[in-house]
């Protein structure tokens, strides 16, 4: 079992969470209040949220309703809020990987042919790069971002105590009571299910 405080400050808190992060990631996210009228426009994001940011951007910051947050067990706020960092991570889009290292030789390409004043090649690097782009979007944004950043919460908080069926079992709680999920979505319908299976496994 992960070791339990009572924390009631929101600077506390921060830096509680802060420590549940994997180092190579403290560097690209900050954590802070949630700006007064963010809950509203999106229920399921009322207790926690990555602000929006730029795709090439490579940090974030991860805002919280501080006065809804620490009402809840300290267990659903460390996986709801691993899980955030997880969406955080998979949807980063300098990331090592295939997609993106075609998509950067080809706009290194691209500029190249430019001043090189050959508007074939230009056509063709340029193409190569718009095909990576897109292959990268539909990734981040792609079902499996989901899964991943749910996966990620769960090995997170291995590291922190956890076992794994209990992570399970907090992440589930959290998502069907804190964050109000829309359990009519499919996608939502699924995640659910198979944290349920890994609960009780």
């Amino acid at each position: 079992m992960a070791y339990s405080a009572s924390i009631s400050n929101p600077q506390e808190e921060i830096q509680r969470l802060r420590d549940l992060l994997p180092a190579s990631l403290r560097p690209l996210l900050a954590i802070a209040p949630m700006p007064y009228g963010t809950i509203a426009s999106d229920p399921n994001r009322q207790l926690i949220g990555i602000k929006p940011r730029p795709p090439w951007q490579p940090t974030g910051t991860i805002q919280i309703q501080f006065s809804q947050w620490l009402n809840i067990p300290q267990a659903q706020r460390d996986l709801l809020f691993l899980r955030e960092a997880g969406w955080f991570d998979s949807r980063a889009w300098l990331q090592p990987g295939l997609y993106q290292i075609v998509a950067a030789a080809g706009g290194l390409a691209t500029v190249l042919e430019l001043a090189l004043h050959n508007p074939v090649s230009v056509l063709l690097a340029g193409g190569v790069t718009g095909l990576a782009v897109r292959q990268v979007w539909q990734n981040l944004h792609s079902d499996n971002a989901q899964f991943n950043a749910d996966e990620f919460a769960l090995r997170r908080a291995q590291y922190r105590g956890y076992e794994r069926r209990e992570a399970a079992r907090h992440l589930l709680a959290a998502l069907e009571t804190a964050m109000q999920v829309d359990q009519t979505d499919v996608l939502t319908i699924l995640r659910l299910q198979r944290l349920k299976a890994i609960a009780t496994s």
